[in-house]
This record gives C-alpha cells, structure tokens and sequence, in this order.
C-alpha cells in the first residue's frame, strides 16, 4: 500500500498508509464506543440502540485487531470473556425447562445483551492509555449530568416519563438503576477535580447536578454508596495530606447544605418524600414476604437446586424478585452462577489492585470504587440488567497496565515490561 502524504524529498504519494488505516479504525471504535457510552442514559427499550452500538463497537474492534499481527488478546479479557460465559451458560441452562413460558426467551436475550457489554469494554479498553481512558471518564460524566438533568426536571414537573413513584429516573428504568448509574460520575469528577485536570467550574457544577440527581432518585444505597465513594477517592488520594483532607470535607459539607436547601425550597414535595425515605426499613423489606425475610428464605432453596430454578421463576413463590444479586446469582441461576459472580467480583478487586500497584496510576482506583459503588447498589436490587454494571467491569479487566503504566509514573516495585507487552505497547501508541 502506499505511504505518508509527503516525503523528505518533499513530493507526496497518493494513497493510504497501514498506519493510517490502523489510526482511522481505532478512531472509529472509540467514537461509536464512547457514542454508546453517551446514550446510555436511556434504557427504555430491550435490545435498544445502545446495545447495536456497543456490538458495532466490538466489530470494528476484530478488525482494528486484524491489522496488527502481534497484537493479542490479554490473559484478564480471556478470563472475564470466560467468566461472563459461565455465568450465562448458568442462567441458560437453569431456565431450559421454562423456555416455552412467557417473557422467559426474552429475559435471557436482555441478559445476554446486558452480560455482553463486559466483553465489549474489555476488548475495546485494553488497547486504550491514560488519555482514552480519561476521555472515557469524561463522556461518562457527561451522559450523567444528561440523566441527571432529565431525572430532575422530571421530578420538579413530576412528569410521568421521567419518574417512578414521584422519584427522578430520567430515561432510564427506574430510580435505583439511574442512582448507581451516576455514582461513577462523581467518583470521576472527583479525580478530575484533585489532579486538576479540566475546568473546575465545570467539573463542581457537573458533580453539583449528578449529586442532586442521586438524591432526587431517593434510593437509599444509592446515596450512602454514592457518598462512600466520593469520600473513598477523596481519602485515597490525600491520604498523606490530612489538612487539606480536612478543607475538603468542610466544602463537601457546605455544598451538601446548600444542595439540601435549594431543594427543599424548590418542592415541597422534596422534604415529604425524603423524610418518607429516611429509614433502613420500610414496609415492603418488612414482614414475612419483605426483603430481608426473603434473603433468609432462599437460602434452603439454593442448597436444594444445584441447578438453579431459573429466570422469573422466584417471582411465582414471593411476591417481588429476591433483590440481591449475590443471592439471585446462586437461587435462580445455581451453583455455577453463584460462584461465577463471585469470582467476578472478588477478582475485579484483585485485579484493580495489581493494576495500581504496576502503574501507580490512580485510574485503576478510580475504576475500582466506581465499581464497588455499583455492586453495593445491586447488593439491595438485581443488577443484572444494569450495562453500566458491565461496562466497569469490562473496563476493570481489560485495562492493560502495559499501556496504562507507560504514561503513569510507575509504583515502587514495579516490574518492567517483558519484552513482548513492550512491543504491543508500541504498536499501541503508532497508531493512537
């Protein structure tokens, strides 16, 4: 193929480069990537735009692959690829006996959309560095000040669109899949903002409105998750500097005030529905058929079905699905379900804190609380569905900390590349 348009001798040549067709699909990737990234903020419709995006994304991601002959798949995406798998083979075969029932089909074509978004971020993530990363974070931030947005003027209007209950939701589910889908948001505002990186009129406002967009959801672990986070990366990156720890906090205070009063002035409604809201327990996690009764009661189950009884079967023994996503891994998809989601989890933590410590980058903490953030908030509801679920742990896996580590400034103790991550690493930068 023909080469760069101009040589040293300065005439031109006429015609594409590999490099360039390797930079032009790598562009592309990234953009419907991070286009399906930015919609995620609607979620009304199972398999929807988003979901195309996402597989289009992986399409364009085996043939940027294809271009590179040394460019190979990380051991970590296998791993998550076959992980992610188990799992669905899991909730396949439970649900075998209950295909001709209705919904059922459907319910497994949602999961596997929903599950296949990890293995997207994976694939597509562990060719990225710092600066698409980071680009990442910011489109995210971006999408949720849009839910947040929405989610706010829906409860302000209460227009039903826009609310479950006379809670914001904006254009997604419902009030507990929007809370967590924010949470990551405001850990990534909080590393823009502590490194100084982007405008911080900005990044304060954005945090601002995705906060007020996590309180109007009134989803209780939604909040404290979303506060533990925060506090989370705040503490992790001042760790050594207590007194601006403390300037810190004292703002996040003042701005919880005046967060707190703006609202309550705005609606009336604000205050009743959030005094409604402020307890650990209300009348449906309550009593025989509550949630926490619930968790005890499935327990029997999980031991006396190897197997798993399926999907939308727990909801014809109580009256609401189990809520829990540990326990709804093991009771409606079985063992091999159960153990696979926690292995997926307790490696995600593991796999992040090898991540920082080769890199030192703070990335790879940023990633890991936004996670955590979202598995807390799937702890008290059923996460399944949840892409943004997914997509962290995509993201978490498939960072290469190769690539990553070459721009971070390296931790102590850091082993140096092998000489075959170092030529993928600069395969990597040639055509990024």
């Amino acid at each position: 193929m023909s080469t760069d348009v101009g040589t040293r001798s300065g005439t031109a040549k006429v015609g594409i480069s590999l490099a360039g067709l390797r930079f032009a699909v790598f562009s592309t990737r990234n953009l419907i990537f991070l286009a399906a990234v930015l919609a995620m903020n609607f979620t009304l419709m199972r398999p929807s735009p988003v979901d195309l995006l996402y597989i289009t994304s992986f399409l364009v991601t085996l043939v940027y692959m294809s271009l590179f002959t040394r460019m190979e798949v990380t051991r970590r995406v296998v791993a998550l690829t076959l992980l992610l798998a188990a799992w669905a083979l899991s909730f396949f075969l439970a649900s075998l006996p209950h295909l001709r029932q209705d919904f059922v089909t459907f319910e497994l074509l949602a999961k596997s959309f929903a599950i296949s978004i990890g293995v997207i971020g994976a694939f597509v993530s562990m060719s990225w560095n710092r600066r698409h990363f980071e680009t990442f974070m910011r489109i995210y931030i971006v999408s949720c000040v849009i839910a947040s947005l929405l989610g706010t003027v829906g409860f302000l209007t209460q227009m039903e669109l826009l609310t479950w209950d006379g809670r914001a939701k904006g254009l997604i589910d419902d009030p507990n899949m929007y809370g967590s889908f924010l949470i990551p948001a405001v850990v990534f505002c909080a590393y823009f903002l502590s490194r100084g990186q982007g405008s911080k009129v900005l990044l304060s406002g954005a945090l601002a409105v995705v906060l007020l967009g996590i309180l109007l959801s009134f989803s209780r672990i939604a909040v404290v998750a979303a506060l533990f986070c925060f506090f989370a990366y705040i503490f992790f990156h001042n760790r050594g500097r207590p007194r601006r720890l403390l300037m810190i906090i004292g703002g996040l205070v003042v701005t919880a005030i005046v967060l707190f009063a703006f609202a309550s002035l705005t609606s009336a409604e604000f205050t009743a529905k959030l005094l409604d809201r402020l307890t650990f327990a209300k009348a449906y996690d309550l009593g025989e058929d509550g949630r926490y009764a619930r968790y005890l009661r499935v327990i029997p189950m999980i031991l006396q079905n190897p197997i798993g009884i399926g999907v939308l079967q727990l909801e014809k023994i109580f009256p609401e699905p189990i809520h829990n996503i540990w326990l709804s891994s093991f009771v409606n998809y079985g063992w091999g379900g159960g153990i696979s989601y926690v292995t997926l989890a307790v490696g995600s933590v593991v796999v992040s804190i090898r991540n920082y410590r080769r890199t030192g980058n703070e990335i790879t903490i940023a990633l890991l609380i936004s996670l955590v953030g979202i598995v807390f908030c799937s702890t008290l509801h059923e996460g399944e569905h949840w892409r943004h679920t997914w997509l962290l742990y995509g993201l978490v896996w498939g960072l290469n900390p190769f690539i990553v580590g070459s721009e971070g400034k390296p931790a102590a103790g850091r082993r140096p590349a092998p000489p075959q991550a170092a030529q993928r690493r600069i395969n990597s930068r040639a055509s990024a």
